[in-house]
């Protein structure tokens, strides 16, 4: 199975991402701040030109205040 930037799935990953920063309150930067990568990177995996590798996925969701593990179960049972 190929794994594609614009898999249906990997676009409701992105737009989860995206969900959870904006129910957070944080900007694009504030988040990249907290994730210590550049602001364009946290752009560039909202819009799907990079992939988010599960390290970032939890350190994500923590910057965010939920738990990653509850967040990947809701994302697999939608």
């Amino acid at each position: 199975m190929s794994v594609s930037l614009y898999d249906a799935k990997y676009e409701e990953l992105r737009s989860l991402l995206r969900s959870l920063r904006l129910e957070a309150g944080l900007t694009q930067a504030q988040l990249a701040s907290s994730l210590r990568v550049g602001q364009s990177y946290v752009s560039k995996i909202e819009r799907g030109e990079n992939f988010l590798d599960v390290l970032l996925f939890a350190r994500w969701c923590s910057a965010c205040g939920v738990r990653a593990g509850s967040t990947l179960d809701k994302f697999l049972n939608a």
